[in-house]
């Protein structure tokens, strides 16, 4: 008879365990915006593609930028394509080696891009320009999830469910 709770105790120690271990073993990968000041997660969002898209209206020539990129299998970024309005300060006048340069329609791509990185800063203007995050089919507006007037390391990582409490899942705005 008193091997019964023992047991019980037992079954209850071992699933208290295995809930603590699952909380704090990362899991899935999200995309991740880290603020720089306190090294926190300020917002993340599941992988559910491994190609994303950061569109931005340009400070100084307010048109519009797109940068696209890939996530690779080690959770680094390659950007892969870039497409702008305006040659005008900070964007490229021409493709790097190995680059397609097209004109289309009055806008200009730069294509076969390979530039890998394991992360990147972004910093969120405090202007009303446009700064979006797009993924699989859908557009998140970055300045009404993230601060204006501070920076961020974006990066792909993988989250416990702990982690995944902590900030803003964009995906539910």
């Amino acid at each position: 008879m008193e091997s019964k709770p023992l047991q019980l105790s037992f079954l209850l120690l071992i699933i208290a365990f295995l809930l603590f271990v699952a909380a704090r073993v990362p899991l899935n990968k999200h995309y991740v915006f880290i603020d720089n000041k306190n090294q926190e997660i300020a917002a993340h969002l599941p992988v559910k593609t491994r190609d994303f898209q950061i569109e931005y209206t340009h400070s100084i020539h307010l048109s519009e930028v797109i940068e696209s990129y890939e996530v690779l299998p080690d959770n680094s970024l390659r950007m892969v394509e870039l497409e702008y309005e305006d040659f005008n300060i900070g964007m490229p006048s021409n493709a790097g080696e190995g680059e397609n340069f097209v004109e289309k329609d009055g806008k200009y791509f730069i294509t076969g891009m390979k530039k890998e990185l394991p992360d990147f800063r972004i910093f969120i203007g405090n202007i009303d320009a446009g700064l979006f995050f797009k993924n699989n089919g859908r557009k998140y507006d970055l300045k009404k999830t993230l601060t204006r007037g501070e920076s961020y390391t974006f990066k792909v990582q993988r989250l416990s469910l702990i982690q995944q409490l902590r900030g803003v899942n964009i995906d539910e705005q």
